[in-house]
Order: structure tokens, then sequence, then C-alpha cells
């Protein structure tokens, strides 16, 4: 998923009927959970952010409740943040007290 892509999902929910709405975002789960946890990184966040940005859409300008997905790719992004942030810690290590 690239950026502009929280485009696609919205229009793709969008262009069902109301009441196929949260089906069809149940059903892109499963795809967005495995952009979020098993391409390259660049790819996570950028998925990530992306499902994200669409699931909000969704939910505040179409009344759609996605609150739980949403909050589904909030956990697994901000797990991967958390990873990313390891790896830059192992590679440069606090130096001391970071507070001022």
């Amino acid at each position: 998923m690239r950026p502009k892509e929280h485009r696609q999902i919205v229009r793709a929910v969008l262009e069902k009927e109301e009441k196929e709405r949260e089906q069809e975002i149940a059903s892109m789960m499963p795809r967005l959970r495995n952009l979020v946890d098993d391409s390259t990184f660049i790819t996570r966040v950028e998925s990530g952010t992306s499902a994200l940005l669409a699931l909000y859409i969704l939910c505040t300008s179409h009344n759609i409740n996605t609150v739980e997905y949403y909050q589904d790719i909030k956990t697994r992004l901000m797990r991967l943040i958390d990873e990313l942030q390891g790896d830059m810690l192992r590679k440069f290590p606090p130096q001391g007290s970071t507070e001022a």
C-alpha cells in the first residue's frame, strides 16, 4: 500500500450498499493486517498509516463504526514503531540521562 491508498480503501467501502459497508471493511482486514505485519518495514509503516487514515475517515466522515478495526491496526503499527525504535537504540544506546 502506498500513500493515497487510503482513498482506494475509502472508495471500495463507499461503493458498497450502506448495509454492506461494515462487511466490506471486515473482509479487507486480513489483507490490511498482513500488510502491517509481513512486509518490509517501510511498506508496513506506509500501509499502517494509510489504513488508519482510511478507517478514521470512514468513521468520522461516513458514520461507519470502524473503531475496533482502527484499534487493531493501531496496535500493530505501534508494535512496529517500538520494534524500529528498539533497532535504533541497539545501534546507538543512550549514553546517560536524557532528562534536562
